[in-house]
Formats: C-alpha cells, sequence, structure tokens
C-alpha cells in the first residue's frame, strides 16, 4: 500500500515536472517571437570595480535573465580605463562566458553602432 501511494506521488511530481517544462518551453518561443527585432542592450560601464566585478557578473549571469531579457543575450561591458585588476578579471569573465563583451574606452563608439545597424535594418525590413 505504500509503495503504491510513493508511485502515485512520484506520478504526480513527474507529471507536474512535464507540465512546467512545456510552459517555459512556449513561454520562450512566444518571447522569443515578440522580442527578436528589439533594440535592448544591457551595457555596463565600470571603472576601477576589480574588488567586486567577478562576483557581480557571476551573479547576474547565474540568474538567467539575461536571456529573457536581451534577445542576443549579450552582456557588453565597457571598462573606462581602470587602473587596477578590472580589465583583466574581465577579459577573464569574457573567455569564460561567450555572452559577455568587453570593451576598452578606445572602443565605446561600437556601442553605438549597435543601435545605428538596427536602425538601418528596421528601415530596410518596412
Amino acid at each position: 500500500m505504500l509503495k503504491i501511494i510513493f508511485e502515485i506521488v512520484v506520478c504526480m511530481f513527474a507529471g507536474y515536472g512535464f507540465i512546467l517544462f512545456v510552459h517555459e518551453m512556449l513561454l520562450t518561443v512566444k518571447h522569443n517571437k515578440k522580442y527578436k527585432s528589439s533594440m535592448v542592450e544591457l551595457v555596463l560601464i565600470v571603472k576601477n570595480q576589480g574588488h567586486i566585478i567577478e562576483g557581480m557578473m557571476r551573479n547576474i549571469l547565474s540568474r538567467d535573465f539575461i536571456r529573457k531579457l536581451i534577445p542576443g543575450g549579450k552582456i557588453l561591458v565597457l571598462d573606462m580605463d581602470s587602473s587596477d585588476e578590472t580589465m583583466d578579471i574581465l577579459r577573464k569573465l569574457e573567455k569564460d562566458y561567450e555572452c559577455i563583451q568587453v570593451l576598452k574606452k578606445s572602443e565605446k563608439e561600437s556601442v553605438f553602432k549597435l543601435f545605428d545597424e538596427g536602425e538601418k535594418r528596421d528601415s530596410f525590413n518596412n
């Protein structure tokens, strides 16, 4: 009798898990269609944050909200000529995580190019 109750509970949890899985998949598909051409970029501008940058970035990336918030799933980190180890830490994180793109202060104009290219693409498609 106890074995039957246990099997019923396990089957209920398995069914619940499957329903949640299907629900999340449908939301992901719906979300990707809705925001595919979105002009949203997450840009972090940092300077001399070597003491906290790695923990902060790993915390952000562990939450998986980036992929939901931004269609391309990229975080642009613009270092404004830090004099501490911030740039070294960011380069290490860039190798560990494909969703991080690190830019130097001299490359800050490339941040705005993304939006200019997006506007040209949108006007071409309309």
